[in-house]
């Protein structure tokens, strides 16, 4: 009786933070990629796709304003996302929908970053390590928008007679993926650091003790000025 005290609030701990909207969201974006990817080249699957990752856009902010954000939610997220994006990469790749420097440039920093998160949650008591960084949603979203691009300027060949629509949404895959390298470089770097650190978000501890004794110092000059000025 009292194991199953000591394992009931457990329980429902984790089903508070594994049972949430930004949760089912996150899933169900996945499963949508996931199926539309198959036929990525058609419309209905390209919309899919797009729909699916949209859903990962939006996870994160119903998180924040639901007030239900959790670990698990972001293990979830970076999960999903690597998931995800390894299926897209292995369905274009089999078609041949982008270039090969564009689906393998993507394939290595997206496996860096999930060893590189994996190694730093196995090294540290907190798994603030899987939260994606700022950069590495950014990266994520651009390298999103090029396979997009260059996956429905396959299906511009198809159903237009114009060679224009597809050679735009090419370049437009070219420029996305061109956007992407920079913060997608700064992502990986950092999530190599947080392997070797073990040490997530917390690259710069020092920081807040600075600024919180600065503010305490100036605090107290004000004091002495105020005290002096009535002697």
């Amino acid at each position: 009786m009292k194991k199953a005290r000591e394992v009931f609030p457990a329980v429902r701990k984790v089903a508070k933070d594994v049972l949430t909207v930004p949760n089912l969201i996150s899933v169900a974006g996945a499963a949508l990629v996931m199926h539309g990817s198959k036929e990525i080249y058609t419309a209905k699957g390209l919309a899919e796709c797009a729909v699916g990752r949209l859903a990962d856009v939006l996870d994160g902010k119903v998180a924040r304003m639901t007030g239900q954000t959790s670990n698990t939610g972001a293990a979830l997220d970076a999960t999903t996302d690597k998931i995800v994006m390894a299926k897209i990469l292995y369905e274009m790749n089999k078609k041949e929908l982008a270039p090969k420097y564009v689906l393998g440039t993507v394939a290595i920093l997206n496996s860096i970053n999930a060893v590189a998160t994996g190694i730093a949650n196995l090294r540290s008591d907190e798994k603030a390590e899987t939260r994606p960084t700022k950069s590495g949603k950014v990266g994520l979203a651009m390298e999103t928008v090029a396979l997009v691009a260059y996956a429905a300027a396959e299906l511009a060949d198809k159903r237009t007679n114009s060679p224009k629509p597809a050679e735009i949404l090419r370049k437009l895959g070219a420029g996305a993926f061109a956007a992407s390298l920079l913060p997608a470089a700064h992502a990986t770097r950092t999530y190599i650091e947080r392997a070797i650190n073990g040490n997530a978000e917390k690259e710069n501890p020092e920081e807040p003790r600075q600024i919180t004794d600065v503010n305490r110092t100036l605090g107290s000059m004000a004091m002495l000025g105020r005290l002096s000025g009535r002697s």
